[in-house]
This record gives C-alpha cells, structure tokens and sequence, in this order.
C-alpha cells in the first residue's frame, strides 16, 4: 500500500489537517502517522472533521493530536503543540487536569463543568472555565492506549452570567426603591404658597428630598437642600414663568443634598398661577411635581466619559480616526487630522475635509468616499494631504460601515495613515528602474558609436592600405575608438569596484600638478580634435598631496573629457591648481553646454544625465562623474559642481587635504625622463581566438620582438620545449587548458622561468591577485595598448638583472 493511502485518515479540511500532513514527526513520540495504529487513526479521523474543540493523548508519553477548534483554544501553544506529550503542553494546568488524565488511561471516564483554569496560552495568566469530558481509548490489542477530549470554553459565559448576576443583585435594590415610589405615585407632587412660604407636598415628594414625612414645610427648609451653585439658575426659571400674560410651564435639573448627605438629580416641573388679571393680576402658588433623575444623569457621566475615553484613544493613535453620519457628513476627527492638516473643526467636519486634499485629488478623494457610504461598503483609497506648512503628504485613507445596536445604519469609520515615506520609496525604486533601463539603452548606444567607424573603416581599408596618408587616418581614428569603448568599460569596472568596496588607492606624496599634467597630456588630442582654447594655470611652489597618481590623473582626465565633450568647438576650457591654507584645489571650467541649477547635486548620481535629448546627441553613460565624486572621496576630498544654468557653461572644483613639505621625507612621483630602447626577446603568444593572438603578434612585432603563436594550451606547452621563450602572453579563458593550467604547468616543471603575462577581459582586483597566484608575473586587461605592451616589454631586462 502506498503512504499516501496510509495518510488517507489525514484528508480532512482545515489549518490542523493541513500541518499534520506535512509536519516533522520524526521529535514526537507519536512516531510517523504512517505507522500510527488504526485505533488512533479512527480517533484522529474522527476529531479533525468534527467542529468541536477535541484533542487525543496517546501512548506512553501521550503525544498530543488536536483539530482547528481546539488550536484557538491554545493560542500561542499553537502549533508547536502538535505532536508533543500533552504535560509539556499543559504543565501550568496539569495538577488540576492530569490526575483526569490518568484516570482515563486507568479506564474511567470524567465530565466536569466550568472547571476554573489558571492558562498561560497568550504571554502571560488568564483565568478561564472549561467544560469537558476525558474518556479512555483502546489501541488495536483491546487495551487502553490514550485518550481523548471534547471540551468547551465557558470562559465568556461564566464571566457574563457573574456580571449578570451582580447587574441582577443591583437592579433588585434598585426595584425594590423604585416599587416604594411606585407605591406613592411615578412623581412627587408639591404646592407652594407663595403668601404663606408653605410646600405641601405628597411622600413620594418627601421620600425625594429625604423628609420624614408629607406633612407642608416652608419654603426656606426645601430651598436649604438645593445646590448653592444650581440656586440661582432655579430661582431664574420660577420667576421667568410669570413674566408672560399667561402662566408658563418651565422645567428644570437641579442638584439636592438630602438632609442624610446624599446628593441626587431632580427635575422639577412647575406653573405658576395667579389671581385677578393684567395689573391687578397677583402671583398667589405655583403647582408642579418633582423627579429623582439621578440615574439618567449619572448615565449620562458615564457615556460622557466613555467619549472622552474614545477621544483620547482616538488622539493616542498614530493615525487620525475619523466618524462620519448616515448621510455621510464626518461628526468626528481625531486631533492627527487638526495636526497634520492644520484645518479647524469647523472647516474639517461634515465635507470639508475634502478640501485638505490636493486639488488633483479632491474628486477622486470624495467620489470614493460618497460611493462607499451610499452601498455601505468598505473602501480604501490614497490621495494626497495638504498640511499645515503648506506642503503635501500622501495618505491612505481606509473607511467601513459600522451599525448601531438595533442593526441601524449609523454612518461610516476609518482611519487616514500617513504614508508619504512609503509613496517616496516607491517613486524611488520607479526612479532607479527608470534609470536602469536609460543606462542600459545608453549603454548600448555608447558601445555602438565606436564599433560603427571602426567597422566602416575595417571595410574601407582594402582601398586604402597601400595610401599611407589615409591608412595613417584610419588606424589613428580607429585607435581612438578603441580607446574610448576601453575608457567606458574601465569606468563601469571601477564604479562597480567602489561600490563593492573593492578599490585600493596606491598613495604617494606628490606634486598635484604632476597629476594635472599627466590628465591634460592624455586628453590634449581630444582637446584639440575639438579646436578648444585649453588654459593651464599651476602653482609656481609645489602643492603635495598624499594620493595614487593614476586615480588623480583618472579624475582631472574624465572632468576634462566632459568639458571638451560638452563643449562646442573653438570653446575655452581653465584648468587651475592652487592651494588654500590645508586643501589643495583644482578647478576644471568650461564654455559649454552647462547644468541646470536644480540637477547640480544630482549629476554626481549614478546614471544622471543633464538632458536626455543632449546627453544623446553628445553620449554618456551618466557614470563618469560618480565615478569621479567617489575617487575624490576616497582621497578624503569633496567635489563641487557649479553653473548658472544651461548655456552659461559648467565649473567643477576638487577639493583634497594638502600636506605640508615637512610631513613627509618619502620620495615624491615624478615623470619617467624618457622611453628606454627596448631589446629584442623571444615572445610566446597563447590564444584559442586565431584573431586576437595574431593582432597581438603583430603589435609585439612591431615593437622589435621574435614572435610564435600557439592557438590552445598542449601548444603552448610544445612551444615552450620548442621556441624557448623568454616571455609569454597567455589567455586566461581558453576551452579545454585554461590559461591559470598552462601557467602552473610551466612553473612547476619548466627549468626556466619565462615572464608570464595574463591576458583577460576580467580587470576585478580578484582576478588580477587569482592570475599571480596561479603563477602570472602580469595581469593585463584586453585590449592591450601598444604603451602597456612597452612597459611589460622594458621591464624584462631589469627583472633578469634583479
């Protein structure tokens, strides 16, 4: 038989059914369900479908089985519960519950009612009442194996017939007060003489005010009961009843306090009554009655304290709760709306909150809301807010119809989050996406834009070759592409190293102007190609800097490509050294195309292009300047960019820590005096790409050198016993021998020791430190320069020599 079919007993709906097909049994002591007892498995079967809470105990340890009911009864304990012995899981309750346990293992039954239990199931005690039933179980053998429980929690219904009993007791008093008021009458009946001062009065009257009896009393004995404070507002109503031509009722609360020093509520209704008429007309009684409504007002206190509570939990809350009416007018807003929207009362409540959105939202905001109200349906909708400052917020607002007691329609609830950080994140992520696909289009465009002359001028050589003058313009146009697509790649490689933290500096004191002049020769052909007027302006006295040469000379360069680049022709490019107090400082100014005032922090971000339509036309991929922030930064410098705005031209300015003449002794870099003639050597060229090793041939050729190409790894091996070589460029990535093998091979079992350069169109600092410890004297990034071939080339002698 299958185990799915040995499973077959757990096929029932529900969260408990679900968890135990999948569960981890192999910690319980119940074993694996496949090899449970048919017994137990009619017992588990049987409580996972049913919709009372019931759990089983089995065996030894009685390991703990339960359904969905039940794992609400657990709370927390759930589902860490399941499968475990039923102590563990009831150690708080167990002395109350586990001599039950044990006797139904011994075969008797027990049922008990609303048994108080101390549970911790929530974090901490609770007291609860249990309902239940323990019943022995038989395994398969006829012996008793578990058992298993039908409980019910009468927490909540023990709880409420306690309050009910007590609301019983307290109703009792107060019938039995009310039945010695129903006996006189529902109302005190009194009568006052104005001309006597005499109150005569019925017991109930007197049973109101705390007098012994209904026998008349005056006036000042009743009027010494009132309230100092309610007195006057007493006497008031009485005398403005008798200011009008006919008698008028008037009506109104008062305070008492009985002759027994207990205060209660009165609403005395009175009329006034007269003899004669017009100016003979003489006030003679006033009639009325009299009621004890101590127990309204003081129903009254307590639902004006349950909305203050209300309130302040309202207030207390992060978000601004809101209520409104039936028809949809807002009775109510918590102090977060006032705060955040800086509206009143008076221009939030009814519709008026709708004009704290922002203008683009107002109709969409309301529309959502008046919807919602009229089908009386939940809703949720995000608008902007304005707030008091004047600015504007995202927010969601989220509202549910809510009825009253009787099932009536009493008008919305909701609450309005703030979620402006949220909406800005978003807009962020959208920003970067964005940006990722413009870098990425562009990225494509920039690669193109060199391979396109240089494919042109590959198809146009043939008609070419043997003019030298043509030839001499192609190969140096053809030059420069290759140096351009080589300076993009190299700039991605150096920003992801930044930003992987994989970048080291090799600091020096040195002249800054040394650096300045380095990036200006380099760039001088672009320069010029443009027709630019270039200005040098450097400091008679050095000004040293502690930094690596070639970052500096990185950064002056691509801020110098930028001015040329986003100049037009015949424009003026400053370049100006100088030193202020401890900052050392060069400032690149240009004629060109200029930066707008608002992305002048933005063009250092990764991506950024001034204008999309002009960033095209003049290429970029918008990493050169956060490169060139990030490279200065690790100096411990800053950058700054400066423009009036587009037209107006651009200026940037480094910023890097001077150090004085005295701080150090070491060597200051300087500028080699000249190229050493290069001597002749037997060269090894290894590349599995026919091309790529035979152009490089060429190259080593031209430079003096005795060439043999192998095309594979076993070739490079023969050639090495063969040729001899005193120097070898091999390819990393080749199929079958890569080039860290071949390098091995000839380190452990060649007698001479040829100097061995990686080629690679890897440049990571990894990759550089895997080439040398594989056996690499080199590490050289493709394409390789006819310089960077010189300089491997010049340092053979002085190696052989050291």
């Amino acid at each position: 038989m299958p185990a799915s079919a040995n499973l077959e007993f757990l096929d029932a709906p529900g969260k408990v059914a679900s968890m135990m097909r999948s569960h981890d049994w192999s910690g319980s002591p119940l074993g694996p369900p496949a090899q449970w007892p048919q017994s137990l498995r009619s017992v588990v079967s049987l409580l996972l479908w049913s919709k009372f809470p019931m759990f089983v105990a089995w065996g030894p340890q009685l390991g703990f089985v339960y359904n969905d009911p039940y794992a609400e009864i657990l709370g927390a304990k759930h589902p860490s519960s399941l499968g475990r012995p039923f102590e563990e899981i009831w150690s708080e309750i167990w002395s109350e519950v586990g001599p039950l346990a044990h006797r139904a293992l011994q075969g008797e039954a027990s049922y008990v009612e609303n048994m108080p239990l101390l549970m911790s199931r929530k974090g901490y005690d609770e007291q609860t009442w249990f309902t239940f039933s323990y019943s022995p179980v038989t395994g398969d053998d006829g012996r008793i194996a578990g058992m298993y429980c039908v409980c019910t929690e009468t927490t909540h219904g023990v709880l409420l017939e306690a309050a009910r009993e007590a609301q019983t007791q307290r109703l009792a008093s107060l019938a039995e007060q009310r039945q010695l008021a129903l006996d006189a009458a529902q109302l005190g009946w009194w009568q006052y003489d104005t001309a006597t001062g005499a109150v005569t009065h019925d017991e109930r009257y007197g049973q109101i005010y705390g007098l012994d009896a209904s026998s008349p009393r005056h006036v000042d004995e009743i009027r010494h009961l009132v309230y100092e404070e309610d007195a006057p507002r007493l006497r008031a109503a009485a005398e403005a009843a008798i200011r009008s031509s006919e008698p008028e009722p008037y009506a109104i609360e008062y305070r008492i306090r009985r002759p027994d020093g207990a205060t209660r509520w009165l609403e005395a209704r009175g009329i006034p009554s007269f003899e004669g008429s017009g100016a003979s007309r003489v006030l003679t009684s006033y009639a009325g009655t009299v009621a004890d409504i101590t127990e309204r007002r003081m129903a009254e206190e307590v639902l004006r304290e349950d909305e203050a509570r209300f309130r302040l939990m309202a207030n207390a809350s992060p978000a601004a709760l809101w209520l409104t009416d039936p028809n949809g007018h807002c009775t109510f807003l918590s102090s977060q709306w006032y705060e955040l929207t800086g509206q009143t009362e008076a221009q939030a409540l009814g519709l008026g909150w709708t004009t704290a959105t922002h203008p683009d939202d107002q109709e969409h905001a309301r529309n959502a809301f008046l919807e919602a109200n009229q089908k009386r349906q939940q809703f949720q909708t995000e608008y902007r807010l304005r707030t008091a400052d004047g600015s504007y917020r995202w927010a969601v607002d989220l509202g549910r119809p809510w009825y009253s007691e009787t099932g009536e329609y009493a008008g919305m609830v909701g609450v309005v989050f703030d979620i402006d950080a949220r909406r800005r994140a978003e807009e962020a992520v959208e920003e970067a996406s964005r940006r990722k696909d413009q870098f990425l289009a562009t990225l494509a465009h920039e690669l193109r834009n060199p391979l396109t002359p240089i494919s042109n001028a590959l198809q146009v050589w043939p008609h070419v070759e043997g003019k030298a003058e043509e030839a001499g313009r192609l190969r140096g146009m053809m030059e420069r592409q290759v140096r351009q697509m080589a300076r993009l790649i190299d700039d991605l490689l150096d920003v992801s190293r930044i930003t992987r933290g994989r970048i080291d500096l090799r600091r020096e004191r040195l002249d800054l102007s040394l650096a300045v002049q380095e990036a200006v020769e380099a760039l001088k052909p672009f320069i010029d190609s443009n027709a630019h007027r270039l200005v040098v302006d450097l400091p008679v006295e050095p000004v040293y800097v502690e930094a690596d040469i070639g970052r500096l000379v990185q950064v002056f360069g691509n801020l110098l490509h930028n001015a040329a680049k986003y100049t037009a022709p015949g424009g003026e490019i400053h370049i100006v050294a100088r030193q202020e107090r401890d900052a050392a400082i060069v400032t690149i100014r240009d004629s060109g195309l200029g930066i707008p005032t608002d992305m002048l922090t933005e063009v250092f971000e990764m991506f950024a292009q001034v204008d999309q339509s002009l960033g095209r036309a003049h290429g970029g991929l918008g990493i050169g300047l956060t490169l060139v922030k990030s490279l200065v930064e690790l100096h411990g410098g800053s950058i700054k960019a400066r423009s009036e705005g587009l037209g107006f031209g651009s200026e940037f300015e480094v910023r890097l820590p001077a150090i004085s003449d005295a701080t150090s002794h070491a060597e200051v870099a300087q500028p080699l005096a000249g190229a050493l003639p290069l001597p002749s050597h037997r060269v090894l060229v290894v590349d599995d790409l026919t091309s790529s090793a035979d152009t490089l041939a060429m190259m080593l050729e031209s430079l003096g050198q005795h060439l043999h190409i192998a095309y594979d790894g076993a070739a490079a091996l023969e050639a090495y016993d063969a040729f001899g070589p005193e120097i070898a460029f091999i390819d990393i990535a080749m199929p079958g021998m890569d080039g860290y093998e071949v390098a091995r091979r000839l380190r452990t079992g060649a007698s001479r020791r040829p100097l061995l350069v990686a080629l690679t169109g890897f440049g990571q600092e990894e990759d550089r430190n895997r080439a040398l410890e594989a056996g690499f004297d080199h590490h050289l990034v493709k394409p390789a320069t006819i310089q960077a071939l010189r300089e491997i080339l010049a340092a053979v002698p002085l190696r052989i020599m050291g």
